[in-house]
């Protein structure tokens, strides 16, 4: 499976000020198992520093050819990820709600790719006759479970009692779209609710995906994967803040600065791909460090840290995560 994310690399202004520096964003692809759920890496990174602000009302501005707006970034990644790849069948493009984007998703379909995608806008549909609010209101659901939502910034880590609906549609055209895109889009659509919750904003995901959805087994595995996406943000605040601090690059110039930000994001990588390892589990403890480092790596870090002679056994990934944190 696949995650992406649009995120800045360093903050533009500072206390709320105006800053005479542009910021320098990026579109990360991570890879991930889908089958242990490691992460695997980088496919791409996109880097680019935003154009002044396009005039113009927001009628004027969505009428843009699709190639020259931000959101083709989507695109863009994936056919060079298809070069890089040469076959993308074996591959799950997992989105956010920043690419529900109709251009987007019939490029895909068209292409035969697979996707995930979660919904943002309210469409229009054709089959059944509708818009996609209606159909999340009358949704019946088909099974329930509970998951897992992890911490995010306001947000407190907890369990979620959902329900699950799935069915085939199809989306119209939006107006907007001037281009040789197909007038419809067939998807199948899985509708995840939180029941009976007292939280302020129960979770909602609506997912259009292009998998067979026959049985309340395949929703829950695509559901499974779309949590799955939460990887690239811990990817991002290891490389931006809680790792190899990206974001606190003061540098002249912009060739400069991206120069590090691509080491650095290796490295942030690398630093998850450990993390991921050393907390899954007790028995993860016993695993030797050199599974993931060389010899001299490990052995080099235990004269940093624990500043005494080598151990006769080689010490575990458990070890190795907490010393680096060190």
């Amino acid at each position: 499976s696949v995650c992406k994310e649009l995120g800045d690399v360093n903050c533009a202004n500072t206390l709320g000020k105006p800053s005479k520096t542009r910021t320098l964003y990026a579109h990360s692809t991570l890879a991930i198992d889908a089958d242990t759920e490691h992460v695997i890496g980088l496919l791409d990174q996109y880097y680019w520093f935003r154009k002044s602000k396009v005039k113009g009302t927001k009628d004027q501005q969505q009428q843009r050819p699709y190639e020259e707006k931000e959101s083709y970034r989507w695109q863009q990644t994936l056919m060079v990820i298809k070069k890089r790849t040469g076959e993308l069948s074996n591959i799950l493009n997992i989105c956010d709600r920043e690419a529900d984007i109709y251009e987007y998703m019939t490029y895909q379909k068209d292409e035969g790719h697979r996707f995930l995608v979660r919904a943002k806008e309210n469409r229009k549909l054709i089959e059944p006759q509708c818009n996609l609010n209606q159909l999340i209101e009358t949704a019946q659901g088909q099974c329930c479970y509970t998951i897992n939502i992890a911490q995010r910034a306001g947000r407190k880590a907890r369990q979620a009692l959902i329900t699950l609906s799935y069915q085939p549609i199809t989306l119209a055209k939006p107006k907007r779209v001037l281009g040789q895109e197909s007038p419809t889009l067939s998807v199948n659509v899985i509708v995840c609710q939180e029941k009976e919750s007292t939280q302020k904003n129960p979770l909602c995901w609506i997912l259009y995906t292009t998998e067979p959805v026959n049985t309340a087994e395949d929703a829950q595995k695509l559901v499974r994967y779309y949590e799955l996406r939460w990887r690239v943000e811990e990817f991002h605040k290891t490389w931006k803040t809680n790792g190899t601090e990206v974001e606190d690059l003061r540098l002249q110039h912009s060739d400069n600065i991206l120069r590090i930000a691509i080491i650095k994001a290796f490295i942030a990588v690398r630093l998850l791909q450990l993390q991921n390892m050393a907390q899954r589990s007790e028995l993860d403890k016993e695993v030797r460090c050199t599974t993931c480092v060389k010899e001299m790596t490990w052995k080099l870090l235990w004269a940093k840290v624990e500043k005494d002679v080598l151990p006769d056994k080689v010490p575990s990934l458990h070890w190795l995560y907490y010393s680096l944190a060190k």
